[in-house]
């Protein structure tokens, strides 16, 4: 599936992915997003609940938003990780990093 992005722009930046976070869509990604959170001086909330994979350079590219977020003294939020991708999260020990939401 095709990976896509909708940002929701509210008192948070809500990013919605879909499709697969993977090494073919990371550079989309990460550009994107960093490019529209460059003004924007809100917490991040990362909706995955129509995300269906995402691999190690996926994952990465989420650390390297958190640490964009983090520059600012702000806060990113996953939320709705299928249960494969939250035990990704799980194993790697990122839940411990970011916040995780049901």
């Amino acid at each position: 599936m095709a990976f896509n992005i909708d940002y929701k722009e509210e008192e948070n930046l809500n990013v919605f992915l879909s499709g697969d976070l993977d090494i073919n869509s990371v550079e989309t990604f990460k550009d994107d997003i960093l490019e529209k959170y460059e003004n924007i001086d809100k917490d991040v909330i990362i909706d995955l609940k129509d995300l269906e994979y995402i691999d190690s350079t996926g994952i990465g590219a989420i650390m390297t938003v958190y640490n964009d977020v983090k520059k600012k003294d702000r806060s990113l939020t996953v939320k709705n990780a299928n249960r494969n991708i939250a035990k990704l999260f799980k194993i790697t020990e990122l839940d411990k990093i970011f916040n995780m939401e049901e």
